[in-house]
């Protein structure tokens, strides 16, 4: 059996059986269904007054399930899912099919789930009489809620018909960074900009004004002083009903999860400052420079490279060559550690970022004096390509 159609079976199990959304989804007379195109197999909920969810999920084959629905519709079944294949989103349909209490009508409308590797399809389905008009609103709430059941990354969130927020799942309240959920469950979303933010509040105020869905980002700030962008859906799910209410998904964007420079100078192995040179105060060291040469975190900021590192001449000579070149390609000087140690390194600079502000980066490769060469061979094109880098802008 497919991976992904395991991950969806999972996530249903765990997600509807959720008292709200299995609430609202039944309101809506709302059910999934996921076909997987390469093992042919599809899944869907189906009625059973015996569980204890309301529900059990049936998975066959898709020549197996086929035989479900009524000869003249199997194949407008299979060109939903082309469609959905194709175009990424299926134009809705509506079939009927043989269940056990005789046969029943159902709008459909199917979606592709997106950065897979291989393809899933996702689908709602609702009972309808044949003779009802088309339900417009299935493709719309479609997207959103397949992020529900198949995203295990998504934070979501859902409430009420009145905003009264009813249930958060973990990613939800780490992305927002609440530590418990009981902080939120009971309020009204509209309320808590504390929480949630002034743009989210207004975001469900908005909805639940107008009953149509809210789609926006987030610009959230992070323990570390940056800030991550949240791309959300706020979808409205049978307001008019007492079982109705209100859906938010959230998905951190693909540009907030670079890696952070500060990671790839971690994993440098030889020692980096960034200081400034006016002053000469240091205002960044990595891993290694914090370790080998001795600096503490109390230190970064205030400490200057000549109170201990290097000696005033030095810093004038480095001083000169920078201002006349721009860069200096690394000779070697005596520097003594804050740890007591004292060591010579091919020292590499260059003014990172606008010159004019006059901040220099310093890489420290180890050398064996009487060779003059860097003793760290796995760091030595590290400076060149830095440079390049800077030059580049």
């Amino acid at each position: 059996m497919s991976t992904d159609i395991n991950i969806l079976l999972r996530a249903m199990r765990q997600l509807i059986p959720n008292a709200e959304t299995n609430a609202i989804l039944s309101t809506m007379g709302v059910s999934y269904w996921a076909y997987d195109p390469i093992a042919e197999e599809l899944c869907w909920q189906r009625t059973d007054a015996t569980s204890v969810r309301g529900y059990r999920l049936a998975k066959m084959s898709i020549k197996k399930a086929l035989q479900f629905y009524i000869p003249a519709d199997r194949t407008r079944f299979l060109r939903l899912i082309s469609g959905a294949v194709e175009h990424g989103l299926s134009a809705p349909d509506r079939v009927t099919m043989k269940t056990d209490t005789g046969k029943k009508t159902f709008d459909l409308v199917a979606a592709r789930v997106t950065r897979k590797a291989t393809p899933l399809i996702v689908g709602l389905m609702r009972g309808v009489a044949p003779d009802a008009p088309s339900q417009v609103e299935l493709p719309s709430l479609l997207p959103s809620l397949s992020h529900v059941f198949v995203s295990a990354s998504s934070a979501v969130l859902i409430t009420d018909n009145k905003g009264v927020v009813r249930s958060a799942n973990r990613q939800f309240l780490q992305l927002f960074d609440i530590k418990h959920g009981q902080q939120i469950i009971g309020r009204d979303a509209r309320t808590i900009s504390n929480h949630l933010g002034k743009k989210l509040t207004a975001a469900f105020t908005d909805m639940l004004t107008a009953s149509s869905s809210v789609q926006g980002s987030l610009k959230l700030p992070q323990a570390t002083g940056a800030q991550i962008e949240v791309l959300f859906d706020l979808h409205p799910l049978a307001l008019d009903n007492p079982n109705g209410g209100s859906i938010f998904v959230g998905e951190i964007a693909a540009a907030s999860q670079e890696i952070a420079a500060t990671e790839v100078l971690d994993a440098v192995p030889t020692p980096i400052l960034v200081a400034d040179l006016n002053s000469r105060r240091i205002k960044y060291a990595n891993k290694a420079g914090r370790g080998e040469l001795g600096l503490s975190t109390k230190q970064i900021g205030t400490e200057r490279l000549s109170d201990k590192l290097m000696n005033a001449n030095d810093i004038r000579d480095l001083t000169l060559v920078m201002d006349r070149v721009g860069w200096d390609a690394g000779r070697v000087w005596q520097v003594e550690s804050h740890v007591g140690l004292k060591r010579h390194y091919r020292i590499r600079t260059c003014f990172i970022g606008d010159q004019t502000e006059r901040q220099i980066v310093l890489e420290f490769l180890p050398v064996r004096l009487e060779k003059d060469k860097p003793a760290n061979e796995k760091a030595q094109n590290f400076f060149s390509r830095l440079l390049d880098l800077n030059f580049a802008k």
